[in-house]
């Protein structure tokens, strides 16, 4: 009977833990599509309740950006751009520590010449006072092969 009980209690401490592991997920993936849509829609008011107050960036050419950075840049460009996830990857590395790693395919619109590119990024977010924030991202271009 103490077996029965003991298997019963890890079985539901296993089951709430998967949903909230799922849950963690799903934010997210959230956060990862509104980290883009902030981005291309130049929306730095969501954005910077994305980033961490230490966020940091390295983008393709190895150069540190941090979170103030990364909001100018984005409020600085007057090119059109469209981002298409390829895929995405979710792991939680802890309850408070995420990683999303991610294959974009991305078009820039300037001065009537439009660039095709893709990217690989991997975001970490930090779950701190129990929201999910980004902390760091590293940023690669693809060859176009």
């Amino acid at each position: 009977m103490k077996a029965f009980l003991f298997l019963t209690i890890l079985l539901i401490f296993c089951s709430i833990r998967s949903s909230g592991q799922n849950s963690d997920i799903e934010t997210l993936k959230k956060l990862n599509r509104d980290f883009l849509n902030c981005i291309v829609n130049r929306d730095t008011a969501t954005l910077s309740k994305i980033l961490a107050y230490d966020f940091l960036l390295i983008n393709p050419g190895g150069m540190k950006r941090n979170k103030a950075d990364n909001l100018s840049m984005v409020l600085a460009s007057n090119q059109k751009m469209s981002v298409n996830i390829d895929s995405v990857e979710i792991r939680l590395l802890s309850g408070e520590v995420g990683l999303v790693t991610a294959w974009t395919n991305n078009k820039i619109e300037a001065d009537n010449k439009e660039t095709v590119f893709k990217i690989c990024y991997q975001d970490v977010y930090m779950k701190r006072r129990n929201k999910w924030v980004a902390v760091a991202a590293h940023v690669s271009a693809l060859s176009s092969n």
